[in-house]
């Protein structure tokens, strides 16, 4: 599987006074608001990702990273299925061609491993999962937020104990 694309985004503005949140609340809170803000991204790399097949696009997905998840922390990743789209770090990052490469009557890419090219050529990159953070940034951000209030209210309403009625 694909690593992917890191990004940090500072949103400590957009989430001040949420620190006083703790337990599982502040965790699923947490996890609500990242799967939304992760849901724009996610999309936003869908539609910069590069249509030659459609398989990259149709690969991009978004996941929980459970061992990089922790009580003051979780964490999402975006990605594309690298055994769908085995050559989308090509895509995103740019390669050095070596091989002659011609596409088939079927549609796809097929390299040539014992045809090299007499002089190896730069082929570009054309990114989609860097440019998705910077575009979708104030979007994700603002998908975060309407989820968070949305989903707060109903994490107090679920863990609300009315007081014992045998002491009154």
């Amino acid at each position: 599987m694909a690593e992917g694309f890191q990004a940090k985004a500072d949103t400590s503005s957009a989430f001040s006074g949420l620190d006083r949140l703790t337990g599982p609340i502040a965790t699923k809170l947490a996890r609500s608001m990242g799967v939304a803000s992760g849901t724009v991204y996610r999309d936003e790399a869908k539609l910069l990702a590069p249509k030659d097949d459609g398989l990259l696009a149709s690969s991009i997905y978004l996941a929980y990273k459970d061992n990089r998840s922790n009580d003051d922390s979780v964490t999402y990743s975006i990605t594309w299925n690298a055994k769908k789209a085995p050559h989308g770090h090509l895509q995103e990052f740019g390669h050095w061609q070596t091989h002659v490469t011609y596409k088939g009557s079927d549609g796809h890419w097929y390299t040539l491993p014992n045809v090299p090219l007499a002089q190896p050529r730069w082929v570009p990159a054309h990114p989609f999962l860097r440019p998705a953070f910077d575009m979708a940034r104030e979007r994700a951000q603002q998908a975060a937020i309407a989820r968070g209030r949305e989903r707060l209210p109903e994490l107090l309403r679920d863990t609300y104990q009315p007081p014992d009625d045998d002491f009154v």
